[in-house]
């Protein structure tokens, strides 16, 4: 036996005789390989066409069960949380034009029409609701029997948090509004859509190769939980001392801190389900649909 034969990959051997089938874009440069053999190099960048079958190939989430309807349920959880991180966005965005003068706003933000904004944050939280619904008919079909609850869960925390806006719009007509409308009611809100979220969202995301193999970028909902629970302590303590007092600062500090994590989190959720999306609109192909005998 030849050194070659002796030092050849059992991988590469089984590559060897075979050719790709189906159009596979190259990981590294994007040209299509396709009628090449396995084993051969991109033509283009010279990278290993045998990488980039192993890179597009998921045997994970071929394993995986059946989501009924993939691509009405990939679009459904991606509306979902678009609209309801910019009914979040809006909601910030009134919040600051009526904050305290000691956190220092853009003065063009402190202008801006709070109501408006607030109004405008209830329909995107509707429209949130809206592209929730394909999704929340499939909850009882295939894998989604198993986050049944959680899908249910985040229907009402999407349907309590539109409501929450409507209130807040109504109560920002006076000039103060009370803790209960402006912090109480939307945190309430926000923890039953990022507890649904909680199962659902990594339940979905085993079809996805990204969202697997993310680290620092995959959002955890235990964070955007705890930054609620932040959130609030911040507010009570704002509520509970003088005007001058130093902790008022502390509060408000805890408050625009937990804010902006949150809309932070936010956009990584937003990342996250697009990842899930592709997967599961376009899903890998298994290993016998991309490969064939030469």
């Amino acid at each position: 036996m030849s050194d070659d034969q002796k030092t050849s990959s059992p991988i590469a051997e089984d590559l060897s005789h075979m050719q790709i089938a189906i159009p596979l874009p190259c990981t590294r440069c994007g040209y299509d390989v396709q009628g090449l053999t396995a084993d051969g190099d991109c033509p283009e960048c010279s990278k290993p066409i045998r990488l980039t079958i192993f890179e597009i190939v998921d045997p994970l989430s071929k394993r995986l069960g059946t989501i009924p309807n993939p691509a009405s349920v990939g679009n459904s959880i991606t509306g979902a949380v678009l609209f309801f991180s910019c009914s979040v966005l809006l909601a910030v965005f009134a919040m600051y034009a009526r904050s305290p003068s000691l956190i220092p706003v853009p003065a063009t933000l402190r202008g801006v029409n709070a109501p408006l904004y607030v109004w405008i944050a209830s329909f995107a939280g509707l429209l949130a609701i809206l592209s929730f619904i394909p999704l929340f008919r499939l909850r009882r079909q295939g894998e989604l029997q198993a986050c049944q609850r959680s899908i249910e869960l985040t229907s009402v925390g999407l349907l309590a948090w539109t409501f929450a806006m409507a209130l807040v719009a109504m109560e920002l007509q006076s000039f103060q509004i009370g803790a209960l409308y402006d912090t109480y009611i939307p945190v309430v809100a926000s923890v039953l859509v990022f507890s649904g979220f909680r199962r659902l969202v990594p339940r979905l995301g085993k079809r996805s190769l990204a969202f697997r193999q993310a680290q620092s970028s995959r959002q955890r909902m235990n964070v955007l939980l705890a930054t609620l629970v932040v959130l609030v302590v911040g507010r009570v303590i704002t509520e509970g001392v003088p005007y001058d007092s130093v902790l008022r600062v502390w509060g408000l500090i805890l408050i625009v801190m937990s804010v902006l994590l949150i809309v932070v989190g936010l956009m990584y959720l937003l990342k996250n389900v697009i990842w899930i999306r592709k997967s599961l609109i376009s899903p890998p192909p298994a290993l016998s649909e991309l490969l064939r005998s030469v």
